[in-house]
């Protein structure tokens, strides 16, 4: 992908009016607030960010670093917890915060170590819901976006630590 250019999908108004629906929508389940929004490292901390001041409640937020995968670009299908959660979720409403769900394999997974946890509640956040490689079902409760497939990049997504900056969605072309 050295030559690979990027061409918007989502621009930042788009994402931006996703990201206030979505926020509207946890508001009205937890008007009282007090959800731990739980991050998905990297990549979902511009979307968290943006998510939380949306949601204009008291809340809690905490991060969590997963691989599945290594140095390759396909999932080994094994969760590799690099940093864990340090709030504890017993009795808590979380909402874990993924930038892309792609194979599911690591949201799945780890919403099921967190659920080992007791919390009162897990839902799923995702900006992408990237469809056509889904290896696990994963039933999001808020999402921004859904795609069939390509290679994305922009709002917190990367390539290989590149792009994370830009304000839109894109898909890189040109590999």
């Amino acid at each position: 992908m050295v030559d690979a250019k990027p061409r918007v999908l989502f621009n930042g108004d788009e994402i931006a009016a996703r990201v206030r629906e979505i926020a509207g929508e946890i508001s009205a389940k937890y008007p009282d607030g007090g959800v731990l929004f739980i991050g998905i490292l990297k990549g979902s901390f511009v979307f968290l960010a943006d998510l939380v001041r949306a949601v204009g409640r008291p809340c809690h937020i905490d991060f969590v670093r997963i691989s599945s995968y290594g140095s390759d670009t396909a999932s080994s299908g094994k969760l590799d917890i690099l940093m864990d959660v340090h709030i504890p979720v017993r009795d808590r409403h979380v909402i874990l915060v993924d930038d892309i769900v792609d194979t599911g394999l690591t949201v799945s997974q780890y919403r099921e170590r967190i659920l080992q946890m007791g919390p009162r509640s897990v839902e799923i956040a995702a900006l992408i819901d990237k469809t056509g490689r889904r290896e696990k079902h994963v039933s999001l409760d808020y999402c921004g976006f859904r795609i069939e497939g390509g290679f994305v990049v922009g709002y917190g997504l990367d390539w290989d630590e590149r792009y994370r900056y830009l304000n839109s969605v894109c898909l890189l072309e040109g590999e």
